[in-house]
């Protein structure tokens, strides 16, 4: 198999303290506007997260959503596992992501998490602080322990689609 990393699937990085953060753009219901957002690249997270004030300001906790409790290696959170309205990461536009938000600011960080990760095979390059995001062919996104739920997405295209509407 080849993969093929082209300036459209590259994603800048900063570090600080071991982490790497990513600006990956959020799209939210009824805008076509795409705002960065500030993630934590974190392949320790099963579902991506987002802080109490990004879930509010851009107007996600108005969308459907589970009230749940997440359990971490500081505890338990509560909150709520809800569908962001679409990602764009690189050049492919994620829609109908599943992600967490907590009920309290106790997670102040964004996450990428493992759910979103899993749809690509990332190549970290150092010299040029970024990642190239090239498609999983075979993703296998989080399934709870119960088979009660699977955290993927609804589906994944290219951005000139989701641009142009097809």
């Amino acid at each position: 198999m080849t993969v093929t990393f082209n300036e459209k699937s590259r994603v800048l990085f900063t570090r600080s303290k071991g982490h790497f953060y990513l600006n990956i753009q959020i799209v939210c219901e009824g805008s076509a506007d795409r705002d960065d957002i500030e993630f934590i690249y974190d392949t320790a997270a099963f579902i991506t997260t987002v802080n109490k004030q990004v879930y509010q300001d851009y107007g996600l906790d108005r969308l459907p959503r589970i009230e749940t409790s997440i359990k971490s290696y500081s505890g338990s959170t509560k909150g709520y596992i809800f569908q962001i309205p679409g990602i764009v990461i690189g050049e492919r536009f994620l829609v109908g992501v599943w992600a967490f938000a907590p009920k309290s600011d106790d997670i102040r960080q964004n996450l990428l998490g493992s759910n979103v990760i899993e749809y690509f095979r990332p190549l970290q390059d150092n010299q040029n602080n970024c990642f190239y995001f090239a498609d999983n062919p075979a993703p296998k996104p989080y399934t709870s322990p119960d088979k009660s739920f699977t955290l993927a997405c609804d589906k994944v295209m290219f951005v000139e689609q989701y641009i142009k509407g097809e």
